[in-house]
């Protein structure tokens, strides 16, 4: 099982000519844990942030992504299209809260499990001294939605 934040920062590569084309810096999905792509930091003097489509990734390894090639990169995707962790729709740090009003925690990361295109559940903190003690919970993936630093998840299905 890998969390995102094992991957942000990682090297992206061309997979023909092997080169470093930029990091990855934030996760793009949907409420219901369908990753679309990322957001990358492309190389270079007028290097920003980029949508990398999921499609164009070839391969996540320990140590860096591979992708087809640079062209891949897109305009970012507008903000009512899907959510980043980090980016202007972000929601870590986010108070989670159930459909019946109990608070769970803080969205502190997302999990991925087996292959990349799904999230598969949510790290959440309970605190900073809950966290020392017990550690952070994880959460089985359920459908969202983010208001105003709030992420409602509907633990009914």
């Amino acid at each position: 099982m890998r969390t995102f934040s094992d991957m942000k920062g990682l090297p992206i590569y061309e997979q023909a000519t092997g080169k470093n084309v930029g990091t990855i810096a934030d996760v793009w999905f949907t409420s219901h844990g369908t990753v679309q792509g990322f957001v990358a930091q492309q190389r270079g003097l007028f290097g920003r942030r980029r949508y990398l489509p999921l499609a164009a990734v070839r391969a996540l390894q320990n140590d860096r992504m591979l992708i087809d090639d640079a062209r891949s990169f897109q305009p970012l995707p507008s903000s009512d299209s899907g959510h980043s962790l980090y980016g202007e729709r972000g929601i870590a740090g986010s108070m989670v809260v159930a459909a019946d009003g109990t608070t769970i925690g803080l969205l502190d990361d997302v999990y991925f499990d087996g292959q990349l295109g799904r999230i598969d559940g949510y790290e959440i903190s309970e605190g900073f001294f809950s966290d020392l003690t017990e550690g952070k919970k994880r959460m089985q993936l359920a459908p969202f939605t983010a208001k105003e630093g709030v992420v409602m998840v509907d633990t009914t299905k």
